[in-house]
């Protein structure tokens, strides 16, 4: 009777701390997308802008592709966006980090029902809003990456849209019922796929890689129905991956990329491996305590969640084994995969190019942490004493409110320099609108810093940014004040 009870208090005392870390994390994020309500137009954001509503957007995809970018799915994101939300450039970090943060556990279900492993909807949205919160908290240049729409479109967008496609092939695949997925199935893998693979070359890199992995593993180990579903679908999806990335190579503006003649193939992939190696260990060394806890989180919930559930097989036990066994190198290669294109392009990947990198170690971690949790909780097939439950739920407990710590430090240290820029920007907008509206054609405004690195109006009214930013109000020429020395 004890036993029974206990085993009942135990998935009770999970839900109530799953449901905590669910609220704190949701919260956590939320404070991020609040904090992107103060970003602006900026740099490049003001010539997608006058592309994509001075004209046919696929003329100004075309163009682009041809002259200056051999990126051509970003263009159309943000045509999608000015279509959606005009001139509301201040909504979209919320609204990417809110899609973001759905398609994870959208995702986080999807694996649920397919391992056929039970937890509550609850658990999805923890588990998932985790995923999502991990890497936006340990983003290198979170202005940059997803603040700034520009930088989102390249690098933020396509980890959006491939963790929705993911969960999409999960569900796919779920309930297909065994047939063979029919052919415009597969054709449309290999649409979605092309398009993901067009927003930039890391993201693409990263895609064939995990494609090909995931092939592999397929074919290896999986058995039944489900095999014959997943190896078209996911072979559709390499090939639309494959396709985007040949398309950006002979792209006749790629060669803007290159600081110099292409590496040779030895030097690229020395390069390669050398940087991934380098930033593994400064992720480490510089944020120890976020992959400590992204690991124990999952640790602390399987381990609650199956220490009063029945033993393994021996064949499940042996599968855990091998994912936890050969997460270190999946994530090693995915993270040398999206680091690829940069090196190509003859240096280390930029702060906003990284965050893919960010992506694979958090949830390399948290599965590190659910695998070894899972073992730990079955281990010798011995139930776990109560006392050793408990002690794990009030580990997840504690654990569930980093989070909103992490969120709201990062809040604190940059809402009011968030906000000061905001109120200038809207300012200096005002004055623009207003000079116009008295027949002003050259104007001159004071003044901005530049937020994160990004590029803001300078005194060179031909720079490109002054020239977009004319176009973009409707001016002959804008130039900014000289800062005072």
């Amino acid at each position: 009777m004890q036993s029974s009870s206990f085993k009942k208090m135990g998935p009770v005392l999970l839900n109530i701390v799953v449901g905590i870390g669910a609220f704190t994390t949701v919260v956590s994020l939320g404070l991020f997308a609040y904090l992107g309500t103060f970003t602006r137009y900026l740099a490049d954001d003001y010539c997608d802008t006058v592309r994509v509503t001075s004209g046919p957007v696929l003329g100004a995809v075309l163009y682009r592709y041809l002259h200056t970018s051999d990126r051509y799915s970003n263009l159309l994101y943000s045509a999608l966006i000015e279509f959606v939300l005009p001139r509301h450039i201040q909504v979209v970090p919320a609204v990417m980090i809110l899609s973001w943060t759905l398609a994870f556990i959208w995702l986080v279900s999807e694996i649920k029902r397919l391992a056929g492993v039970r937890w509550s909807f609850l658990a999805d949205v923890f588990l998932g809003s985790l995923l999502a919160f991990f890497p936006v908290l340990e983003a290198p240049n979170l202005f940059q990456t997803i603040y700034w729409r520009s930088g989102m479109a390249t690098h933020f967008a396509p980890l959006v849209y491939l963790t929705a496609f993911s969960a999409l092939l999960l569900h796919m695949v779920r309930h297909a019922g065994g047939q063979t997925p029919s052919a415009w199935l597969g054709v449309l893998c290999c649409i979605v796929a092309f398009f993901a693979g067009g927003f930039s070359e890391p993201p693409d890199a990263m895609l064939i890689v995990a494609s090909l992995f995931a092939l592999v593993a397929v074919w290896a180990r999986v058995k039944g129905p489900r095999r014959a579903v997943a190896l078209p679908l996911l072979a559709w999806t390499l090939a639309g991956g494959t396709l985007a990335l040949l398309v950006m190579k002979f792209s006749p503006a790629n060669s803007l990329r290159l600081q110099g003649p292409p590496l040779s193939l030895s030097t690229l992939t020395y390069r390669t491996l050398l940087y991934s190696i380098q930033f593994i260990l400064d992720s480490f060394a510089t944020l120890p305590l976020p992959i400590v806890v992204s690991t124990a989180i999952p640790l602390a919930f399987f381990y609650s969640l199956f220490a009063v559930a029945p033993a393994f097989s021996s064949r499940q036990r042996q599968a855990l084994f091998v994912v936890a066994a050969t997460t270190p190198l999946w994530m090693y290669i995915l993270i040398a995969s999206s680091f690829a294109p940069s090196v190509y392009g003859q240096s280390y990947p930029v702060e906003r190019a990284r965050f893919a990198g960010r992506l694979i170690m958090t949830s390399a971690s948290m599965l590190e942490g659910a695998c070894f949790g899972a073992l730990l909780a079955q281990w010798k097939n011995a139930r776990s004493p109560r006392v050793l439950v408990h002690l794990a739920s009030v580990l997840l407990a504690i654990s569930a409110l980093y989070p909103l710590r992490g969120a709201a430090r990062f809040l604190q240290a940059n809402l009011a320099d968030y906000r000061q820029w905001s109120l200038a920007w809207d300012s200096r907008q005002a004055q623009i609108l207003a000079e116009k509206a008295r027949g002003e054609q050259d104007i001159v405004v004071p003044p901005l810093p530049n937020p994160a690195g990004v590029k803001e109006l300078n005194t060179h009214p031909e720079h490109y940014v002054n020239r977009c930013a004319a176009k973009f109000y409707g001016v002959h020429e804008i130039r900014a004040l000289q800062h005072d020395p």
